[in-house]
C-alpha cells in the first residue's frame, strides 16, 4: 500500500507539476513533506502502517463517489487531500510532547533522590523534609498535615504550575491522602506528582515507581495515573502500579473494581487498551510493546504497604531488588546463576535487613557475606 500510494503520487503530481494549479501545487508539496516524513522514520512502524491502509481507503472512497471526475480527472487530488487528512493527525501525534502529561513527567525527571529524606515539593516552591521512615500526608480543610503533628498551610498556585512532587528515596515509604480522599502508599524509590486541587471533572498524577492506590469514588470525575510506559483509568477502585525506570517490565495488579489500562501511549490513533478485573495483573514490556494478564494472589503484589513481603516461589533477583530498594542496602548474588533460585515465605519488612538476609539464606541454603552497607550471597560451602 505505502509503495503503491508513493509511485501514484510521483505520478500524478510528485515529478510533473506543469499543468497543476497553484493551489494544487501546495497540496503536492505538503504531500512530499509527509512522504519524506514516514520514511524518516519518526512514527513506529506500526503507526506508518495505519497512516498508509487509512490512504488507501480515503482513495477508494474517492474513487466510488467520483472525486477524480469532479476535478476533472485529477485522481492524485484525491490523493492529496487523503495526505492532508494524514497531516493533521501526525502534527497532533508531534503536539503530544507539549501535552500535560509531558509536563507532569518533566516535573518528575527533574527532582533527584539526592535527599536521604523523604521530601515534599509545593508547587509554590516551599521544600519540606518528611523525618519518619514511614512518613504520612494529609490534604485537608486547606492545610497539610504532616505525621499527624505538623500543619502547613497549602499552596495557592493555580493552573499548569499548581503541581507538588512527593520524592520518597530508597529505604523509605509514605502515604499521602490527597484532596478527594483518595489515599496512596507510595513505595521507596517512587515520586508522585500532584495537584494540591483537583480540577472539577479532572483528577491525575504522575508516578513514578510503585505506589498502591485507594481511589476515592467520583462518577463524574475518572482519575487517571500517568506513567512513562502506561496508564491507568478509574472511577474509584484499589490497585497497585510498579513501573521503576530500572525495571524490564511494569505492571498493574487490581484488588477491587476495574480499570482501563493503556500502553503503547505514542500510537497517534489511540494506545492499546485493556480493560482488568480483580484478582488480575497485567505486565507490560517496553521492549516488546506487549501486555500479558494473568491471575495472582494479588498479597504477593500489594502486602508491602502493610511491611511484609509474602513470596511463593518469586525468583531470588527479583527479591533482593525489591529488598535494595526498601532498606537502602547493595544486595547481590555472587553467581548469576542463582537468580533464578526460588523462595518462598513471609518476610517482615520491620525487622532490620540482617534478619531477613539471614532468613532467606539459610530456607536457600545459601550463606552471605556483609561489608558496610552490601551484602553478598552465594553458594554454601558443602561438608563430606
Amino acid at each position: 500500500m505505502e509503495e503503491e500510494a508513493k509511485d501514484k503520487y510521483a505520478e500524478k503530481g510528485g515529478t510533473n507539476r506543469v499543468d497543476l494549479t497553484n493551489e494544487e501545487a501546495q497540496i503536492a508539496d505538503r504531500a512530499r513533506i509527509l512522504f519524506n516524513y514516514l520514511d524518516k522514520e519518526a512514527l513506529p512502524d506500526p503507526e506508518k502502517m495505519e497512516l498508509w491502509s487509512r490512504v488507501g481507503n480515503s482513495l477508494n472512497s474517492g474513487k466510488s463517489a467520483g472525486i477524480g471526475k469532479s476535478f476533472g480527472g485529477a485522481w492524485w487530488f484525491a490523493a492529496a487531500a487523503a495526505v492532508l487528512l494524514l497531516i493533521t493527525f501526525s502534527g497532533y501525534y508531534l503536539s503530544q510532547k507539549d501535552s500535560e502529561e509531558e509536563a507532569m513527567k518533566n516535573l518528575a525527571e527533574e527532582v533527584s533522590f539526592s535527599s536521604s529524606e523523604t521530601q515534599l515539593l509545593l508547587a509554590d516552591k516551599r521544600k519540606i523534609n518528611l523525618k519518619k521512615d514511614n512518613s504520612e500526608v494529609i490534604y485537608k480543610n486547606g492545610d497539610i498535615q504532616i505525621d499527624s503533628l505538623t500543619i502547613v498551610k497549602k499552596d495557592q498556585v493555580v493552573g499548569q504550575e499548581a503541581w507538588s512532587t512527593l520524592v520518597v528515596p530508597y529505604g523509605k515509604r509514605s502515604t499521602i491522602t490527597l484532596s478527594d480522599g483518595t489515599r496512596i502508599w507510595v513505595n521507596s524509590g517512587s515520586k508522585l506528582v500532584y495537584p494540591s486541587q483537583f480540577s472539577a471533572g479532572k483528577r491525575e498524577v504522575f508516578l513514578e515507581g510503585q505506589a498502591y492506590f485507594s481511589v476515592s469514588h467520583d462518577e463524574s470525575s475518572p482519575f487517571y495515573v500517568r506513567t512513562n510506559n502506561m496508564n491507568v483509568k478509574v472511577l474509584g477502585t484499589e490497585f497497585d502500579i510498579s513501573s521503576y525506570d530500572d525495571d524490564h517490565q511494569n505492571y498493574a495488579v487490581l484488588t477491587k473494581g476495574s480499570i482501563e489500562l493503556v500502553t503503547d501511549k505514542a500510537a497517534i490513533f489511540g494506545g492499546k487498551k485493556n480493560i482488568m478485573v480483580p484478582g488480575t495483573r497485567a505486565v507490560y514490556d517496553p521492549g516488546s510493546n506487549r501486555v500479558s494478564i494473568d491471575k495472582v494472589d494479588v498479597e504477593q503484589y500489594i502486602s508491602w504497604k502493610d511491611g511484609y513481603l509474602i513470596l511463593k516461589s518469586a525468583p531470588l533477583d527479583g527479591i533482593l531488588k525489591k529488598l535494595s530498594r526498601y532498606y537502602r542496602y547493595d544486595l547481590s548474588l555472587k553467581e548469576e546463576g542463582l537468580a533464578d533460585e526460588k523462595f518462598s515465605g513471609k518476610l517482615d519488612l520491620q525487622e532490620n535487613i540482617e534478619h531477613v538476609i539471614e532468613i532467606i539464606a539459610t530456607t536457600t541454603s545459601l550463606t552471605y557475606h556483609k561489608t558496610g552497607r552490601r551484602f553478598i550471597l552465594e553458594k554454601g560451602i558443602q561438608t563430606q
